[in-house]
């Protein structure tokens, strides 16, 4: 099995962030959250980030651990056997791609 390259350049990390980051979610939705719960949904906000708080230390404890590319495939794979490691990493890319 080749191995991947472990290299990113700027472009690279600046695309990827900014396709995380900056998507039509991030513009339309808040605002329909707003209108349908009011002054609420800020709190809704830092709930959700709240309890998305241990899967980001997770997975940073993970890839401190085990340094290879392939992030959630990687993880999964080793953990959890090829079958779900192959259906994580499709799933991830739906998830970037769509």
């Amino acid at each position: 099995m080749a191995k991947l390259k472990r290299e990113l350049n700027l472009i690279d990390v600046f695309s990827i962030a900014a396709g995380a980051m900056i998507s039509s979610g991030l513009f339309i939705l808040p605002g329909l959250a707003y209108y349908k719960s009011g002054p609420s949904i800020v709190v809704a906000y830092l709930l959700a980030g709240i309890l998305v708080l241990p899967s980001m230390l997770s997975k940073a404890e993970l890839a401190t651990a085990m340094p290879k590319s392939g992030g959630d495939y990687f993880f999964i794979n080793r953990s959890m056997g090829a079958a779900f490691g192959t259906l994580a990493g499709i799933s991830a890319w739906f998830s970037l791609a769509f």
